[in-house]
């Protein structure tokens, strides 16, 4: 990971770790990322990488692993918490970064909770087609996960197994 963690800083200025260290200490905490543990300060910084996600301006990040994962969970996630008016068109163009970085092998580069959150686009698509993958993707995912971690893993392999009947 370290030399993504010099790449993304040599190339972002440490706005895509910022992001993802933000984004991972909240989410870490149990159940996801919700807004009310969130500061005003960290709701703005998230608020301003959107709208440039929104404007093309952080098209960039899509070049590797990482900062392909922070636009995917700028453009599903933080966009759903912050309540976009876009919503659906960002959710759509996070689905379209998922798969075209699985494609390229980017999320295997990622650790499993980063994995996890670089296929949410997946788990909430209605696309027959993305359940599949998914379960691919998660069956293929079951070896390398910490026992610490595999109940929460395992929860989240069967949501996604009965959402795809």
């Amino acid at each position: 990971m370290l030399f993504w963690q010099s790449l993304i800083e040599m190339d972002y200025g440490g706005e895509v770790e910022q992001f993802l260290q933000q984004w991972f200490c909240h989410y870490e905490k149990g159940s996801g990322v919700e807004i009310d543990n969130l500061s005003r300060q960290t709701l703005e910084n998230w608020q301003q990488l959107l709208d440039q996600a929104k404007l093309g301006e952080l098209d960039t990040w899509q070049r590797n692993p990482p900062g392909r994962l922070a636009l995917i969970l700028l453009m599903g996630p933080v966009a759903h918490l912050l309540g976009d008016d876009n919503l659906m068109m960002l959710q759509a163009k996070a689905r379209e970064l998922c798969v075209s970085g699985v494609n390229k092998g980017f999320d295997t580069q990622l650790e499993p909770l980063q994995r996890r959150c670089f296929y949410d686009p997946l788990f909430y698509s209605a696309k027959s087609d993305d359940k599949a993958l998914l379960i691919r993707l998660l069956e293929g995912m079951q070896s390398q996960v910490q026992q610490t971690v595999k109940p929460a893993w395992q929860n989240w392999y069967q949501q996604a197994a009965i959402t795809s009947l």
